[in-house]
C-alpha cells in the first residue's frame, strides 16, 4: 500500500512519515517547496507520475505565530479539491479534519458527529474545515474519509504554542506553568492516531465522518500536575481564572463501533513518554520563545474572543 503523506515536515504528518515508515509501508512525503498543493496542475502532474494508493491529507495553513493568515480558507480549500480532483477512483483519502468545525462559540461536552452544522465556525481555518467535512458527507463516497481530531500531542510539535509540550518544556527550564483557565480536553496521543489512520487506509466504513478523540477527556490543571509527578523539580502551578472553561470534547461511539476493542494509551503513560523526549532533546530548545510565552498570550486572546 503506496501512501502519500502531505503535510509531510508538520508534526502530524512528520509522525506519520515515520511511523508507516517504521512499519514498512512504501511512502510518498513532499515538501511544500517539492509540490505546491494549491496549483492543481503540479498536483495532476504528479499525480501522473507517481504510483498513489491512499493519501493521507495532513497539510494546512499554520497560524503566523498566533494568527492565521488571511487566504487560510482558500489555500486549504484548493488543497483539498485538487487532490480530489486528481484521485483515480482506486485511491482512498484520509482528511484530517477538527473538532473546530462545530464553532468554538458553541462547544459543549462530548459533541457527536450529529452535532455537525448546526452552527458554522467564525474562523477561517475551521471555515475551511467546515465546508471540506460537508463535502465529504454530502457526496459520501466510499474512498473519502474525514478523521475529526480535537486535541492531539506528541514529539515533533511546536512546544511553543501547544500545551502540554510547553508545560514540559517549561518544567525542564524550572519555569512555572501558566494556565489562563482550566479547559477539559480530549487529547490524543500520536502513536494512537497512527494506528486509527493505519486501520482507515486498510479497512472500508459503513460512515465517512469519525470524531477520533479518546473516550477519557483530561483537564489542564491534571495534565500539569502529571509532569510534576513525573520530574524531580516541581513547577510553580498558576491558574489565572478561575471555574473551567468550555469542554472541547467529542463523542467517539462511531469511531469504537468501528474499530472494536480499541485501547487507547493512557494519559499518564504518554506524557511520560513526550517527557521523556524532551528531556532528550532539552539542549535544542528556544529557550527565549517558551520565556516570552506566546501560547499564553494566545489563549487569553481565545478566551476573551469567544468565551467572555
Amino acid at each position: 500500500m503506496s501512501i502519500l503523506i502531505t503535510g509531510s515536515t508538520g508534526f502530524v504528518g512528520r509522525n506519520l512519515v515515520e511511523l508507516f515508515s517504521k512499519n514498512k509501508y512504501p511512502i510518498l512525503a513532499l515538501s511544500k517547496k517539492e509540490l505546491d498543493l494549491t496549483k492543481s496542475d503540479d498536483v495532476g502532474k504528479y499525480f501522473e507520475n507517481n504510483h498513489i494508493e491512499a493519501i493521507v491529507h495532513c497539510a494546512t495553513t499554520l497560524r503566523e505565530p498566533i494568527a492565521y493568515p488571511a487566504d487560510t480558507c482558500e489555500n486549504n480549500l484548493r488543497m483539498f479539491f485538487n487532490i480530489q480532483k486528481h484521485m483515480t477512483p482506486s485511491m482512498k483519502m484520509i482528511n484530517l479534519g477538527s473538532g473546530s468545525e462545530y464553532g468554538r462559540n458553541y462547544w459543549r461536552k462530548k459533541m457527536p458527529e450529529e452535532y455537525f452544522n448546526k452552527h458554522i465556525p467564525q474562523d477561517s481555518h475551521s471555515y475551511s474545515k467546515y465546508l471540506i467535512s460537508k463535502y465529504i458527507q454530502d457526496i459520501n463516497r466510499e474512498n473519502l474519509i474525514c478523521l475529526r481530531i480535537f486535541g492531539i500531542f506528541g514529539k515533533y510539535e511546536d512546544y511553543r504554542y501547544k500545551f502540554i509540550s510547553n508545560a514540559i518544556v517549561k518544567n525542564l527550564l524550572n519555569m512555572p506553568i501558566v494556565i489562563n483557565q482550566n479547559v477539559i480536553y480530549d487529547y490524543l496521543y500520536i502513536t494512537d492516531f497512527f494506528k486509527i489512520v493505519e486501520y482507515f487506509i486498510n479497512n472500508k466504513t459503513k460512515n465517512r465522518i469519525f470524531n477520533v478523540t479518546p473516550t477519557k477527556s483530561i483537564d489542564l490543571l491534571t495534565i500539569a500536575n502529571i509532569i510534576n509527578k513525573l520530574s524531580d523539580k516541581k513547577s510553580e502551578i498558576q491558574v489565572l481564572n478561575q471555574g473551567i472553561a468550555v469542554d472541547y470534547s467529542g463523542d467517539n461511539k462511531r469511531l469504537l463501533s468501528e474499530i472494536k476493542d480499541f485501547q487507547f494509551i493512557e494519559y499518564e503513560k504518554a506524557i511520560a513518554e513526550l517527557f521523556a523526549y524532551y528531556k532528550e532533546t532539552k539542549d535544542t530548545l528556544d529557550v527565549d520563545a517558551i520565556k516570552q510565552d506566546i501560547y499564553l498570550d494566545y489563549a487569553k486572546e481565545l478566551r476573551k474572543k469567544y468565551f467572555i
